[in-house]
């Protein structure tokens, strides 16, 4: 039972995914804010109902502890504790002291003895309806330890709909399965923005679960003028634990075959969490500047991403990227420069 509590508490903690998520930018030129919904199954199996592990109280305490590691204070918290509907409270807070005081003290003293089965699907679809919006990054973690005996067919038809709903809200959804008896009897591999994550047990590296996003969504520019055979920094923003990528974080980068510039290499993450890229071009600079148009920037070159093999083990194996490829643009602009001069 220990071991069931340290690997929840560093899933939960780590997972503070304030979600590499989307890095989409609201119409005031600012990041979205973050929503973190909790999806609690409070079913008495998890009181140790019919033989089932007692973790009711080892799971609050993680809760408790992950909503207080939040240091957004714009970050809005709900806190959805469910049964066989769709739920049994809802309650929502921001981020504030006063918020988080008040959440957790709802959590702590919440108590419901109603003898039901577990239903995820309805739950489910009351988040997607009723809490997630485009306005936000929503991340929900669904923390359970039994599957659906309610509905199960409903739950794949509701999960078989979540990477058209993910993409429009920019949400993101984690099943923490704090049993082995929550594992499902189908994969959400398939599934964009859901990751199932194993909680029964205290897995080496748990606690490093991160969720990273590059400031890449709109794509890279290089102006040709300038930058002609310099290297590229990129910048990435970590929702979770401390905010950092474990040093030696290695990502690879390539270009998909095209007439202009080619990236083939390995890049290690800084300790600022940037690295950087070193496109070479397959033109000199005055062919790139004679033939590229002038009054938008070439975007026609797809820039792919993702982890080094060597990512998937040890202190890395739980660093996540949500996105694997950009546009790389080429600016052929002359370069606007201030001169000052000083009597």
């Amino acid at each position: 039972m220990k071991r069931i509590c340290m690997g929840l508490a560093m899933v939960l903690i780590t997972l503070s995914l304030s979600v590499s998520l989307s890095m989409s930018v609201s119409a005031q030129g600012r990041f979205k804010d973050v929503r973190q919904t909790y999806l609690w199954d409070v079913t008495l199996s998890m009181k140790g109902y019919n033989g089932a592990p007692d973790i009711y109280s080892k799971v609050v305490d993680v809760m408790v502890k992950d909503i207080e590691s939040i240091t957004d204070e714009r970050t809005e918290i709900v806190v959805i504790p469910f049964q066989d509907t769709q739920y049994c409270e809802v309650w929502r807070e921001f981020a504030t002291p006063q918020g988080k005081a008040a959440i957790i003290q709802r959590i702590r003293s919440y108590e419901n003895k109603n003898i039901t089965n577990t239903n995820i699907s309805a739950p489910l679809q009351y988040v997607i309806d009723q809490v997630f919006t485009s306005d936000k990054i929503d991340i929900m973690k669904l923390m359970t330890d039994g599957n659906d005996n309610v509905n199960p067919a409903r739950l794949r038809e509701v999960l078989n709909q979540w990477c058209e709903i993910a993409k429009e809200k920019d949400a993101y959804g984690y099943y923490i399965l704090l049993t082995n008896a929550a594992k499902m009897d189908f994969e959400l591999k398939g599934i964009c923005n859901f990751e199932e994550v194993d909680a029964s047990d205290m897995l080496d590296g748990i606690a490093d679960i991160r969720q990273l996003n590059s400031t890449l969504k709109q794509g890279i520019l290089i102006n040709i003028r300038d930058e002609y055979d310099k290297p590229k920094r990129l910048t990435f923003k970590i929702y979770s634990g401390d905010g950092n990528i474990p040093a030696g974080f290695k990502m690879h980068y390539k270009t998909l075959p095209n007439d202009y510039v080619e990236v083939d290499e390995i890049a290690e993450m800084n300790a600022d969490n940037s690295l950087e890229i070193h496109p070479k071009f397959k033109k000199t600079q005055e062919a790139l500047i004679a033939e590229l148009p002038t009054d938008y920037p070439y975007s026609d070159i797809v820039l792919q991403y993702e982890p080094t093999p060597q990512m998937s083990e040890g202190k890395y194996a739980f660093t996540r990227i949500m996105d694997h490829e950009c546009a790389l643009m080429l600016e052929n602009k002359p370069v606007k420069t201030v001169k000052i001069y000083v009597k």
